[in-house]
């Protein structure tokens, strides 16, 4: 990390509560237990532990700084600085920005939240301003694209440390534009507090993650934060109430009418011939995916784009040569797709898509994760009732839970019980199911949830696992590894 003064933290935090007689130089920062010490440690209150209890020991380890929630003890040791603060984790995205030299406003960078389709969305976007001439790298939860080097990740959005550094990096090699997928712990946690938006936008809302938010409206209401964060001028663009594929500005009053819609022209299992129209604009487009709300994840894309000025020949360039998301409605064989359909909406709208292409009969391997929002596995279990013919319920991450009794919860939300297979193991699920899918038949097979992992939890164990390199091995095709 690049070195901060006391008269630089002064300047970000506000002058400290009791400053140390010398002047000092900050050259690393610490924030959790699991790092040494540095020259700065910032206190957090974290989802299971409190950050201020180190405080003592992270002095003694040799820390100069303390940045905290709490008022400083009498007994301070008279080298030490502290700064009493309101959010500690606000002000360690701050500082970590100020540290790498503010990359952020350096950078057009754009933001998409929302419970489905941000990855997709993001590559997209990310194509669109690479068709208009523009170094763009992206931030999603499959892979990422900094200063040039793709590389997987190990989370949906960075915390702020990282991601200051990694805006710095994209910015230093020449990129210009970067594209984040912003989770909503991460809006909560104000890991992007900071960053101010080109444009922001918010894909499909659903259920998601209420093991954290506890209700839906918490969980949408930190969605819509991002808002707040867009530049004067930025667009915040929304899903219309009822329609998935519509979006309009939420600042009516800025940017008047920003209406986006689309309209489906043809669609088979490869592509989707639409028209997209936004405000005094329409284009054609031949997206390389078959669902509806592949449409609609691009029509964000193209809404955001177009709002900060990129031409039309880019969008449409952009979304017809973007390279696909893996395990994203990614077909692994003809007529097999892996999707990371993991909330009821998600699965929803990816066996709509299907029954609406299939012929014959339509077929899903899916779970649900364990130590998660248990009240999503009936309604995933109802969707799939709804929609598919044959239903083989089994493991996803079940981690510390029993595996039967997660898919004993799914099953309670099945009527048409004699529709069920049941394996825990998932391996030997896919394998059966793709034993009984028959191409030739018109039937067509979906096995959701997992998408691009490559691992499987189990007891706190990570296994390796891929969905779509299993379904190669079964079917006899050379592995993508």
């Amino acid at each position: 990390m690049p070195s901060l003064s006391n008269e630089d933290l002064n300047k970000i935090l506000g002058v400290s509560v009791l400053p140390c007689s010398q002047e000092f130089r900050f050259k690393s920062m610490a924030w959790d237990s699991r790092q040494s010490a540095g020259d700065l440690f910032v206190a957090i209150h974290g989802i299971s532990f409190d950050g201020h209890r180190l405080i003592e020991e992270k002095i003694a380890a040799g820390a100069q700084g303390i940045v905290a929630e709490i008022r400083p003890p009498l007994d301070l040791p008279k080298n030490v600085s502290w700064w009493h603060v309101q959010d500690s984790r606000k002000e360690l995205a701050h500082l970590s920005h100020a540290a790498y030299g503010s990359p952020a406003s350096k950078l057009q960078v754009y933001g998409v939240t929302g419970t489905n389709g941000k990855s997709s969305t993001v590559r997209w976007l990310a194509s669109i301003l690479q068709s208009e001439g523009l170094k763009t790298g992206w931030m999603t939860t499959v892979d990422q694209c900094v200063a040039s080097e793709i590389s997987q990740s190990s989370c949906t959005t960075a915390p702020a440390t990282e991601l200051a550094e990694a805006l710095s990096r994209h910015h230093k090699s020449g990129g210009q534009a970067m594209v984040l997928e912003v989770s909503s712990h991460a809006i909560h946690q104000s890991r992007v507090a900071g960053i101010s938006w080109e444009a922001a936008g918010v894909t499909q809302l659903g259920r998601d993650h209420l093991d954290y938010h506890k209700t839906v409206d918490a969980y949408h209401q930190v969605k819509m934060g991002l808002q707040s964060s867009c530049k004067t001028d930025g667009a915040f663009l929304v899903p219309v109430e009822g329609e998935s594929d519509s979006y309009e500005s939420a600042f009516e009053d800025r940017l008047g009418n920003n209406r986006w819609t689309a309209q489906v022209e043809e669609r088979n299992l490869k592509v989707t011939h639409a028209v997209l129209s936004g405000p005094g604009v329409s284009l054609k487009v031949a997206l390389p995916r078959p669902g509806k709300h592949d449409l609609s994840n691009a029509l964000c894309a193209a809404a955001m784009a177009y709002s900060s000025g990129i031409s039309v020949k880019a969008i449409q360039i952009g979304l017809e040569t973007g390279e696909l998301v893996e395990g994203r409605m990614e077909q692994i064989s003809p007529g097999i797709f892996v999707d990371y359909a993991h909330t009821p909406d998600a699965l929803q709208a990816v066996l709509t898509t299907c029954r609406d292409l299939c012929t014959g009969r339509l077929i899903v391997v899916f779970g649900c994760g364990g130590d998660r929002d248990r009240g999503k596995r009936p309604e995933m279990g109802r969707v799939a009732d709804e929609a598919a013919d044959v239903i083989y319920l089994t493991s996803d991450n079940p981690r510390s839970e029993n595996p039967l009794a997660i898919i004993e919860d799914i099953v309670s939300g099945v009527r048409d019980r004699d529709s069920i297979r049941i394996s825990s193991d998932r391996r030997s699920a896919i394998e059966t199911a793709l034993s009984d899918y028959s191409y030739s038949q018109g039937d067509i097979l979906v096995i959701a949830g997992k998408g691009h992992e490559k691992t499987q939890e189990v007891d706190g164990v990570f296994s390796p696992f891929s969905d779509s390199e299993v379904i190669l091995e079964c079917l006899g095709q050379e592995s993508r590894a």
